[in-house]
């Protein structure tokens, strides 16, 4: 009879109870193996797959090679059984990842919901993502997903964060990949694998071999991180700056947590907006203007007016004007940066969406602890003491409330008059007179200042006579929204900006032309 080493299997044999050869566990109920298909010596493998592969086997359709060590085999089961967290009915995993050998990434989202993920379409999203919009690949970027599911992340989704967040590090070559892996560390300390364990085995919508997958994956994991922490403490060693960066992504996530992240509400909403834009779902956008509307309302009317001074339109330059003033203080905001994803998903074709996704596109944003963390580290100056050395910061990615487009300009001024036709305001501004000190009065001399390519010649030109001459720099009439009807009366000064609907948008409003501070911004009070 052949032998297999017990040694490797760590685990002594013990005499005890032998089960009758056709007594085959419960879990083995859906099984259909052969007697000969399997090689006990397999139970020494090092690859954890075979050996478990090989226990079902052996348990399940036992040889008489298989019956006659029965106690011995059973021990080091009931030892593979507490190193991978399970119980004795979650062997039936086991028989189930022995007839297929399945891959996480074989299974398919149980749920359009992102709030009812369970634990094993968590880890697909972090670590596969969403299909985007019109065949433009997949949505990838573990920092953003993992974010989205902060409020009911399960252990199973934090490994698959952490797995694909010290992938990232592996991918930097160029430099130490410092700040991904301070982006890594938290996560690291908070896993759980007993919660991992318990959780996984609640997923009740996919089939055990994909459990099965990711208790083996779990496996893996001790190594890895073992690995890791010895390369991170080398960078330590390598220059004390880098602590830096690990203690400005810990802070940042501490005081996201208690900000942005302890608003249940606007969270939840942020998560179903999201849910949305991941499924591509019609129905799950239905009726979210007034919610997300509210919610950016409510955040804007936080920030003091005074934040606004001195941001106005520009005449002759509206890619200088107000837009342009208020954007990066918006999303500079973390609790602003929350509210505007969701308003960005929810408005599409609205120009405050516009102008807020043109500004957040460009930064991690603050959508959760990890976004925060990235966005604190970035604002940072942190100075190394090698100066060819440089920090790397991972690529972020493209956002779901992403856009392609040009510069953002705005414009606007006094209304002198309105009237509404159809969707529209009609908005006819008060005269702008402009006055320059320009040369009224001239005269050519016979020398020639120059000729030019087409072989004309011109002559030198002599101010003889200057004076104040007045210009109307009045802007034409403007085709104003007309939900925005109520904002605007003869008087007031406004700022407005393009949309995709009927009429732009107004983005701000001043009393009158005097005052210095705004009293609306993209529709919220603010004093």
């Amino acid at each position: 009879m052949k032998q297999f080493a017990v040694v490797a299997l760590g685990v002594l044999m013990f005499a005890g109870s032998v089960r009758a050869a056709s007594a085959a566990p419960a879990w083995c109920k859906d099984a259909a193996f052969e007697a000969d298909d399997y090689d006990l010596r397999d139970l020494s493998a090092k690859d954890p797959e075979k050996v478990i592969m090989t226990f079902a086997k052996a348990a399940c359709a036992p040889s008489a090679e298989a019956n006659a060590s029965r106690g011995q085999i059973e021990t080091a089961r009931q030892a593979w059984s507490k190193k991978l967290g399970m119980t004795e009915a979650d062997w039936a995993d086991a028989v189930a990842y022995t007839k297929v050998k399945a891959r996480v990434g074989d299974l398919a989202y149980s749920t359009k919901d992102l709030a009812a993920f369970t634990p094993l379409d968590q880890y697909k999203a972090i670590v596969d993502g969403f299909s985007r919009p019109n065949g433009a690949g997949s949505y990838t970027e573990p920092f953003y997903v993992a974010d989205a599911l902060e409020n009911r992340l399960t252990e199973v989704g934090r490994l698959g964060f952490i797995d694909r967040c010290l992938h990232l590090g592996e991918g930097l070559v160029t430099s130490i990949p410092s700040v991904t892996w301070a982006l890594c560390q938290v996560d690291i300390d908070r896993f759980d694998a007993v919660k991992f364990s318990d959780q996984l085995r609640t997923d009740t919508a996919h089939g055990g071999e994909h459990k099965m997958a990711l208790r083996l994956r779990l496996l893996e994991l001790p190594a890895r991180l073992k690995e890791h922490a010895a390369e991170v403490q080398k960078m330590f060693a390598k220059d004390e700056a880098y602590k830096k960066i690990f203690e400005i992504v810990a802070k940042a996530r501490t005081e996201w947590a208690a900000g942005p992240g302890a608003d249940s509400k606007l969270v939840e909403l942020a998560q179903k907006m999201d849910g949305a834009w991941f499924a591509q779902s019609r129905k799950a956008f239905e009726g979210c203007e007034e919610a997300t509307t509210a919610a950016l309302h409510a955040e804007i009317s936080k920030i003091p007016a005074k934040s606004f001074a001195g941001m106005k339109d520009i005449r002759d330059d509206p890619y200088a004007g107000f837009a342009a003033g208020a954007g990066p203080v918006l999303v500079k905001i973390p609790s602003v940066a929350l509210a505007a994803g969701p308003y960005i998903l929810c408005n599409e074709k609205a120009g405050t969406s516009e102008m807020l996704a043109a500004y957040l596109q460009d930064t991690p944003g603050y959508r959760g602890p990890r976004t925060t963390g990235l966005s604190r580290v970035m604002n940072e100056k942190i100075v190394l003491d090698d100066i060819n050395a440089r920090i790397e910061y991972p690529n972020f990615g493209s956002r779901p409330y992403g856009r392609s487009h040009g510069s953002i300009g705005s414009a606007g001024g006094v209304i002198a008059k309105m009237q509404v036709t159809g969707d529209v305001i009609t908005v006819d501004l008060e005269k702008l007179l402009i006055k320059r000190v320009e040369c009224i009065e001239s005269h050519r001399t016979k020398r020639i200042s120059r000729i030019a390519a087409d072989g004309k010649v011109e002559y030198e030109l002599i101010c003889d006579k200057t004076g104040t001459v007045t210009h109307d720099g009045t802007w034409g009439a403007f085709k104003i929204n007309k939900e925005f009807a109520p904002l605007l009366k003869k008087g007031v000064m406004f700022s407005s900006i393009n949309s995709k609907r009927e009429g732009a948008d107004v983005i701000a409003i001043w009393p009158n032309k005097s005052a210095e501070l705004p009293t609306l911004v993209l529709g919220a009070p603010v004093k």
